[in-house]
C-alpha cells in the first residue's frame, strides 16, 4: 500500500504539471490570438483614420476649389461687362468720366470679394474706378497684370500673383481683362483687386481642425492666402514656399492629388490635399493634423494595449475590455458620420445646381439649387429622374441626347443648352458632367454640374449686334470719307492744269521784258524781273510735281516680280553720276525680291535714294544702306544714310505733301518726294515709317504684303 501512496502524488502532480501547461498553453494562444486581433484592428483603425482624413481634406479642397471658381467667374462676367462699357464709350466718341465712374462703383458694390474695380490707360495709368485721382497719375504699368495684358492680345483673364496696392494700402490679387480702342489696338486694362483677407476668410470657413491648414496658390506655387495666417504674412503672401512633393504634383499636370509633409511654413506634419480649381492656374490646398486627425486612432492605440495587459492579468475583464473596445470604434463612426454631414452641409448650400446620377441613370443626389434655376423641388426630381431631360428645351433636346451619347466615351465633357422653367421662361445652361470612380476604379455614375448663363448669352448677343452695326457705320464712313478724297483728288488735279497757263503767261511776259525792253530798265527792275523769272519757274516745277503726285492716284497699276537689288543698284548708279565730285558709298544688303508695280517702285526707291545723297552733302563719305527681310506674312524694306538727319518732334510732317523739316534754303526740293513715297506705298498695301537723329543721319522703312511671285495679288 505503501508504494500506491506514493504513486498517487506523482499522478496529481503529472496531472496538475499537464493542466497548468494546457492552461498556460490555453492563457498563451488565447492571449496570442487577443494580441493578434488587437494588432490587426489597431492597424486597420490607423489605416481607416489616413483614409478618412484624406478624403476629409480631399471633400474640403474640392468644395473650395468649386467656391473660388464661382467668385472668379463672377468678377471676370464684371471685367467683361466693364470692358464692354468702357469700348462703348470710346466707340461713341470718349469715355464720360462721371459715367464710367458710377458704373464702375455700380459693378463693384456688387462683388463683396473685391475691394477696388478700376481702369488704367494704355500706358498703365490708373485712370478710372472709385477712390482714383486722375491727377496723381498712378503708374502699375510695372504690375505682373498690366504688363502680360499689353504684351500679349490673346492672354485673355490674368489672375496676378498677389500685390501690396498702392492706392488702398492692402493686400490684394488682381484679376485683370484687356480693352481695345476703336481701331483694335491695346487700349489698357481693366482690373479688380480681391481682397486677400476675403479669400482667406474663405478658407477659414471650412473645419480643418485646431492645426489644420488651408492655402490657395497659383500655378507657380505662390501663397495667395493662408489660413491659418502665419506671422509675419507679408513675407509669406506672394511668396513661393512649397515641399517637393507638392512641386513634383503641380509639375505632373494633376488637377487633384495628396501628400503627406512637414516642412510646412509652421513646421507641423499635415496630410494634404490639392485640388485644381477648373478653368483656372489656381490650387486649392488643405491639410490636416497629423496629430490631430491620429490623435484619437494613438488614444484608442493606447489604451488596447492596456486592455490586452490587462486580459493578460485577469482574463475575466476581457468581456468589458472588448465592450470599451466598442464603444470608442462606435464613437469613431459617429465622428465620421458627422463629417459627412458637414460635407452634406456644405454641398447642399453652393450656387450651382448640382447632381449624381447612378451607374444605371438613377437620381442619388440633387442639390437644392434646382429650385431656384428650374422651379421644380428636389424630391420632385428625384421622385422622377427622367424630369431633368423632360424640361430640356424641345429645339435643344438633339444637344443633351448627343451629349450623353459622348459622355459614355469620355470622363469629363459638357454642353449648353435651353431649359423651359416651370413658369415658362426660357433660360441658358451650361452644363457639365464627369465620371465617379470608387477607390477601387468601380464607375460610380456622374456628377454633373449646371449653371445659369442666361445673362451671359444675352450679353455676348448684344455685344454680337453693336458690333455689325459698328462695322457697318465703319463700312459707310469710309465710303464717304473716299468720296469725298476722290473728289478732292480731282478738283487740285483740275486745278493744278488750270494754273499752268496764267503762270506761262507771266513768265512769257517777264522774258519779253528781260529780252526787248532790258535798256530801259534799271538794275533794280532787272533784278525783280529775275526773281519774277526764277519764282515762276520753281513754281512750275511745283505744279509738276504736284500734278505727278496726284496720278500716282489714277494711273492703273501694273503688277510683276520686281528685282529690289538690281533696281536700287541701278538708281544709285545714275545719281552717282550726276554727282561725280562726291565720294558716294552704296551698302547693299540684298534686299527681297517684291511683287509690285515696278515704274512706281523705281520711283519710290529714286525718291529715297535721291534724298540720301541730298542730306548727306555735308559728309566727306556719304554711306547709303538699303537692306530688307520677309517679316511673316510682311516684306520690310529700309534706306539708311548717315546725313543730317531730322527731329523726330516733326516725324508726322515728313511725310505730307510740301512739308519740310529743314529750312527752305539749306537743302533743295520741293518737298513732295517723301509724300509720293507713301502714296506708292499705300497703293501697294503697305505702310511707311521713318526714324532719325540730328546730325546722325536717318532711316525710312516701308512694308508691303509678302506674296509668292507666281501670284498676282490683283487676282
Amino acid at each position: 500500500m505503501s508504494g500506491s501512496a506514493i504513486a498517487y502524488p506523482a499522478k496529481s502532480a503529472t496531472s496538475s504539471v499537464w493542466f497548468v501547461r494546457w492552461m498556460m498553453a490555453g492563457l498563451v494562444l488565447i492571449n496570442l490570438f487577443v494580441f493578434g486581433m488587437v494588432t490587426f484592428s489597431l492597424y486597420q483603425s490607423y489605416d481607416e483614420s489616413q483614409q478618412g482624413a484624406e478624403l476629409t481634406a480631399q471633400n474640403l479642397s474640392s468644395l473650395l476649389a468649386q467656391h473660388i471658381a464661382g467668385d472668379i467667374d463672377r468678377i471676370d462676367l464684371t471685367l467683361l461687362a466693364a470692358a464692354d462699357e468702357v469700348e462703348r464709350q470710346l466707340a461713341g466718341g470718349g469715355i464720360d468720366r462721371q459715367a464710367l465712374n458710377r458704373f464702375l462703383e455700380r459693378q463693384q458694390r456688387r462683388l463683396p470679394e473685391i475691394f477696388s474695380l478700376r481702369t488704367t490707360d494704355a500706358h498703365g495709368i490708373v485712370s478710372h474706378g472709385v477712390g482714383v485721382n486722375p491727377a496723381a497719375r498712378q503708374d502699375n504699368s510695372d504690375r505682373e497684370y498690366f504688363v502680360r495684358q499689353r504684351d500679349d492680345p490673346k492672354v485673355g483673364l490674368v489672375i496676378a500673383r498677389p500685390v501690396y496696392t498702392r492706392l488702398d494700402k492692402r493686400w490684394a490679387v488682381p484679376v485683370s481683362r484687356p480693352f481695345h480702342l476703336p481701331d483694335g489696338t491695346f487700349g489698357g486694362v481693366i482690373y479688380a483687386n480681391v481682397s486677400v483677407d476675403h479669400l482667406i476668410s474663405t478658407l477659414a470657413a471650412i473645419d480643418v481642425g485646431r492645426r489644420g491648414s488651408a492655402s490657395l496658390r497659383n500655378a507657380e506655387l505662390r501663397i495667395f492666402a493662408r489660413t491659418p495666417v502665419p506671422a509675419h504674412a507679408d513675407k509669406v503672401i506672394g511668396e513661393k514656399l512649397a515641399v517637393p512633393e507638392l512641386q513634383e504634383l503641380i509639375r505632373s499636370d494633376r488637377d487633384a492629388g495628396s501628400y503627406i509633409s512637414s516642412h510646412t511654413v509652421d513646421g507641423v506634419e499635415r496630410k494634404f490635399a490639392v485640388r485644381k480649381v477648373t478653368g483656372f492656374p489656381l490650387y486649392v490646398v488643405v491639410g490636416r493634423a497629423t496629430d490631430e486627425y491620429l490623435a484619437q486612432w494613438k488614444d484608442q492605440a493606447a489604451k488596447t494595449a492596456l486592455l490586452a495587459a490587462l486580459f493578460f492579468l485577469a482574463t475575466l475583464v476581457s468581456s468589458w475590455l472588448i465592450y470599451r473596445n466598442w464603444k470608442h470604434q462606435l464613437a469613431a463612426t459617429l465622428d465620421l458620420a458627422r463629417e459627412e454631414e458637414k460635407f452634406h452641409t456644405v454641398a447642399d448650400y453652393t450656387y450651382d445646381w448640382e447632381y449624381w446620377e447612378g451607374p444605371a441613370r438613377e437620381m442619388l443626389y440633387m442639390s437644392p439649387s434646382c429650385e431656384r434655376v428650374t422651379g421644380y423641388s428636389r424630391a420632385e426630381f428625384l421622385a422622377e429622374p427622367d424630369l431633368i431631360y423632360r424640361i430640356i428645351h424641345p429645339d435643344d433636346q438633339h444637344l443633351m441626347a448627343d451629349h450623353r451619347t459622348d459622355a459614355a466615351h469620355k470622363d469629363e465633357s459638357g454642353v449648353d443648352f435651353r431649359i423651359v422653367r416651370r413658369d415658362g421662361e426660357i433660360r441658358w445652361i451650361a452644363h457639365g458632367c464627369s465620371a465617379v470612380f470608387g477607390r477601387d476604379g468601380q464607375f460610380m455614375g456622374r456628377r454633373a454640374n449646371n449653371r445659369d448663363i442666361t445673362e451671359r448669352v444675352q450679353a455676348e448677343a448684344t455685344v454680337r449686334q453693336l458690333n455689325a452695326e459698328l462695322e457697318q457705320r465703319v463700312a459707310s464712313r469710309t465710303a464717304q470719307l473716299e468720296a469725298a478724297n476722290k473728289e478732292i483728288e480731282d478738283f487740285s488735279y483740275s486745278i493744278s492744269h488750270d494754273l499752268r497757263t496764267p503762270l506761262r503767261a507771266i513768265a512769257g511776259f517777264a522774258q519779253i521784258l528781260v529780252e526787248e525792253h532790258a535798256a530801259s530798265l534799271d538794275s533794280e527792275g532787272r533784278r525783280l524781273l529775275d526773281v519774277v523769272h526764277a519764282n515762276t519757274v520753281r513754281m512750275g516745277r511745283l505744279i509738276d510735281e504736284l500734278l505727278e503726285f496726284l496720278r500716282l492716284g489714277r494711273r492703273p497699276m501694273d503688277f510683276g516680280p520686281v528685282d529690289v537689288a538690281q533696281l536700287v543698284q541701278e538708281i544709285f548708279d545714275e545719281l552717282q553720276a550726276t554727282v561725280p565730285d562726291r565720294k558716294l558709298r552704296l551698302d547693299l544688303k540684298t534686299p527681297p525680291p517684291l511683287w509690285g508695280d515696278r515704274t512706281m517702285i523705281r520711283r519710290l526707291l529714286s525718291n529715297l535714294l535721291s534724298n540720301a545723297v541730298k542730306f548727306t552733302q555735308p559728309r566727306a563719305l556719304a554711306v547709303i544702306e538699303v537692306g530688307g527681310r520677309i517679316e511673316g506674312n510682311l516684306a520690310r524694306y529700309y534706306v539708311k544714310d548717315n546725313g543730317v538727319g531730322f527731329d523726330m518732334r516733326y516725324v508726322d510732317k515728313l511725310f505730307q505733301v510740301f512739308e519740310r523739316v529743314h529750312p527752305v534754303g539749306q537743302f533743295e526740293g520741293s518737298g513732295t518726294g517723301l509724300a509720293m513715297v507713301k502714296r506708292i506705298v499705300g497703293r501697294h498695301g503697305g505702310s511707311v515709317s521713318a526714324e532719325g537723329q540730328v546730325d546722325v543721319g536717318a532711316t525710312i522703312s516701308f512694308t508691303l504684303p509678302a506674296r509668292e511671285m507666281e501670284n498676282d495679288p490683283t487676282q
